[in-house]
């Protein structure tokens, strides 16, 4: 409510952020999407960091000084963010959507919206358990976010305070969001897309079902799902965690009213 008001005054569009918890399908809905003519996605490069290391240098700081925004200070974050984005871009064809894609911009949905009021967030679910234990289980390179995964509850403590705060934006701030169920995805392609696509304003392209092609020409995947995507959908991921309930008791009061909070059955 103490935001100043502020007016966008460049004529770039606002991109697609495609958000959620790390394993929670977003490197295969990216697969998927970028098998589309018309959209291109950026996977997991720091282009978020770059507002923000600004807004840290801003007197009132990080995140007080999204209130005090001016207009030239809003064109500037913006500017800094299309010039990271524009690196990672083919400058000689722009699709028509391009989608930011990193999952953990779920926290930073706040100051996203500030700088890109009209942006559009494709928030991907996934059963609380398997996707916290998938993260216990895989192997990350480490740095500040992936450090969490190396401990079972801290897993899940993360997981809790991801999804609070995300909460706490759709409560307090007008987002577009559009939810993705990592479940019903691999259960059913065109079911899932299709209206993913109409919330993105494109028309179906039967390339979308090819995504296999698209992953198996890329020539490097920036995830930790990158031999899972040139696979065909399979549901055999669905569920794991429940092999591990006895292992995972002391984070199950964490995670199970989450999962009911998305509609799963424990």
């Amino acid at each position: 409510s103490g935001w100043k008001p502020l007016q966008v005054t460049d004529q770039r569009p606002d991109p697609v952020f495609l958000v959620g918890f790390p394993r929670s399908g977003t490197t295969l809905l990216d697969t998927i999407l970028r098998s589309h003519r018309d959209i291109d996605v950026v996977e997991e490069m720091p282009t978020i960091k770059y507002m923000w290391n600004y807004l840290e240098r801003l007197p009132s700081g990080d995140p007080e000084g999204l209130a005090g925004l001016d207009q030239a200070q809003l064109a500037k974050m913006r500017q800094i963010y299309f010039a990271e984005l524009n690196k990672h871009l083919d400058q000689n064809n722009r699709p028509e959507v391009v989608i930011d894609k990193m999952p953990l911009n779920i926290i930073e949905a706040g100051m996203i919206y500030r700088i890109f009021p009209q942006a559009r967030f494709l928030f991907v679910m996934r059963h609380p358990c398997d996707c916290v234990l998938s993260c216990f289980m895989q192997y990350f390179t480490i740095n500040d976010a992936m450090a969490n995964f190396l401990d079972l509850e801290d897993s899940a403590l993360l997981y809790d305070k991801a999804m609070t705060l995300w909460q706490q934006y759709q409560g307090l701030l007008p987002l577009k969001v559009h939810a993705v169920r990592y479940e019903s995805l691999v259960e059913s392609l065109e079911g899932s897309i299709a209206p993913l696509l109409n919330f993105l304003g494109v028309e179906w392209d039967d390339n979308i079902s090819n995504y296999i092609e698209t992953a198996q020409r890329r020539s490097h995947i920036n995830t930790a799902s990158y031999n899972q995507v040139t696979q065909p959908l399979y549901t055999r991921a669905r569920g794991r965690w429940e092999r591990y309930r006895k292992h995972m008791q002391a984070v199950l009061p964490t995670l199970i009213p989450w999962a009911g909070h998305f509609g799963y059955d424990e």
